[in-house]
């Protein structure tokens, strides 16, 4: 398993590769001259050859090259035994179609000249080098380099290239030069052992076709009637490919009604929490504590959203008490301005920490630790009145914070302007409209997982007024009682945007609310 990781080798499923080639079909495909970039056990080729005039195989593996070629001699299939991206650099040959499943490999275990090679492939494109982040990128930009002016590329991608940050200006790039875009997702997960939900991405130039994305959700592999289609035409370019899932008619509702309404980073200043550079080590349980004798040497800090109920919007003495209760961790050891002599436990500790390896180098080695004096001295940040949490599944995670407690930085603090209240500002957040924002601006992972970057998070639009305090204790109450979230937002909705809104408006955003949750669970 651990090799698959490091050649991104998991190969296709028979069933998708049958499905991929009946969509190539359907869409009435030229075969005329085929690429296969990765050609791994040659399952795609079983499939191509009866229908393609002429097949380029290219493989890496010498072993692999060599059963393809002892399986398959047809006259109309050359294989080479080479690194695809070196392949591209040379290739004079124009083809009517490049399919495949491209190798997932994080660029953190690529080979030094691989990384120059696709950053140079990238640079060739016109793209910047930084975007060369894994080499599925680098296959896709190589597929169109070689690719004819009406050509296609039908490939097999993590879901993440419709949506990641780093992937943005491939999405753009492609955006320009492709008029026709197809995106397919299945609701089953197509690779079953590993945790990597994928997509298909389909680009062509069809003569005459206005620019569009085309977004086709299929039950499975063995389904060839997709179970919602949906097409976007007038809100290009799309900054995240997943988000054609919505209409036009939706996309645009977002857009124009959100901008009537403040931005959250008007309400207050928003910073992330204390960056630690090793959790593990520097935040400790109160058992821990003890044994250390360093009660004076820490400050209280929630590491995690998940330490903290989803019954509740208050971070209070009742959240920090059970906690600790539960034993999780909950103190982070503040030694950065220390003058006084630690403890003999506590140093014991830190020396057996410092040295601890975390892969190839030693705690204290690591980027955050080896540039801070000392290298335990952790930078504390400011508090907030609110903290956002950055990942959540469901529902958002965004909470009063009563306990003035920090957080890692896996929270977002905000420093509330005076005009405006912690607690009011936490109760509008969860209408329909805002919530429905997060989805659209944030990414999603496997496990149904979201997430909003700092820059995604501030631009959130936010209907705030002030609400009585009854209300927000109303609020809470219900979440405490485990009320319907429905039920939450329709509460929420009828103190915030119903009042701005017509009915029907405030139904569409739940809708599309719903919708954009739905295709991440």
């Amino acid at each position: 398993m651990n090799d698959q990781k490091k050649t991104g080798s998991y190969y296709t499923p028979h069933k998708l590769v049958e499905f991929m080639i009946d969509y190539l079909k359907r869409e009435e495909q030229d075969f005329t001259t085929v690429l296969e970039p990765s050609a791994g056990d040659g399952r795609f080729l079983s499939l191509l050859l009866p229908e393609s005039g002429h097949i380029d195989a290219v493989e890496l593996s010498v072993e692999k090259t060599r059963e393809i070629r002892e399986e398959y001699q047809q006259v109309n299939l050359a294989v080479y035994q080479k690194d695809f991206m070196e392949y591209v650099t040379c290739c004079k040959e124009r083809y009517s179609l490049v399919v495949g499943n491209p190798p997932y490999i994080s660029r953190k275990v690529m080979k030094e000249e691989q990384i120059e090679t696709a950053k140079q492939l990238c640079k060739d494109s016109g793209l910047t080098e930084s975007a060369m982040q894994n080499m599925w990128l680098a296959f896709v930009v190589g597929a169109q380099q070689v690719l004819r002016k009406t050509g296609t590329i039908f490939f097999v991608l993590p879901m993440e290239f419709l949506q990641v940050q780093y992937a943005e200006k491939l999405r753009r790039h492609l955006e320009n030069h492709f008029n026709t875009i197809h995106v397919v997702s299945f609701e089953e997960r197509v690779f079953a052992d590993i945790e990597q939900d994928v997509c298909l991405v389909y680009l062509t130039n069809r003569p005459e076709a206005q620019n569009h994305i085309l977004y086709r959700i299929y039950r499975s592999t063995d389904a060839r009637e997709p179970v919602n289609v949906n097409i976007i035409r007038k809100n290009k370019p799309l900054k995240k490919w997943s988000n054609a899932i919505l209409r036009d008619d939706e996309i645009s509702m977002l857009k124009g009604m959100s901008q009537k309404y403040a931005r959250i980073d008007t309400m207050g200043m928003i910073a992330p929490g204390i960056v630690t550079g090793g959790n593990k080590y520097f935040i400790l349980t109160e058992e821990k504590v003890k044994e250390l004798e360093c009660g004076s040497f820490v400050l209280p800090i929630l590491q995690k959203s998940s330490y903290i109920n989803n019954d509740t919007i208050m971070i209070d003495s009742e959240v920090i008490k059970r906690i600790k209760e539960e034993g999780k961790p909950l103190y982070l050891l503040n030694l950065a301005k220390v003058s006084e002599t630690l403890p003999k436990k506590l140093q014991q500790y830190l020396k057996k920490a410092g040295d601890e390896l975390i892969g190839e180098l030693k705690l204290k080695e690591h980027f955050k630790c080896a540039n801070r004096t000392p290298w335990y001295g952790v930078p504390i940040v400011n508090k907030g009145q609110v903290v956002f949490f950055k990942r959540y599944g469901k529902v958002p995670r965004i909470y009063i914070n009563r306990e003035n407690i920090h957080t890692t930085d896996a929270g977002y603090h905000i420093q509330m302007k005076e005009e405006y209240e912690a607690e009011s500002l936490v109760f509008c957040f969860f209408n329909s409209m805002t919530l429905a924002e997060c989805e659209y601006n944030g990414r999603y992972y496997g496990g149904g997982v979201s997430e909003l970057t700092p820059s995604e998070f501030k631009k959130l639009p936010i209907p705030y007024r002030k609400i009585a305090k009854n209300d927000i204790d109303k609020l809470d109450e219900k979440l405490k009682k485990k009320d319907s979230l429905e039920n939450i937002i329709q509460f929420v909705n009828q103190k915030t945007i119903c009042e701005d809104m017509f009915k029907e408006e405030v139904d569409k955003f739940e809708e599309i609310r719903v919708k954009l949750v739905r295709r991440r669970s």
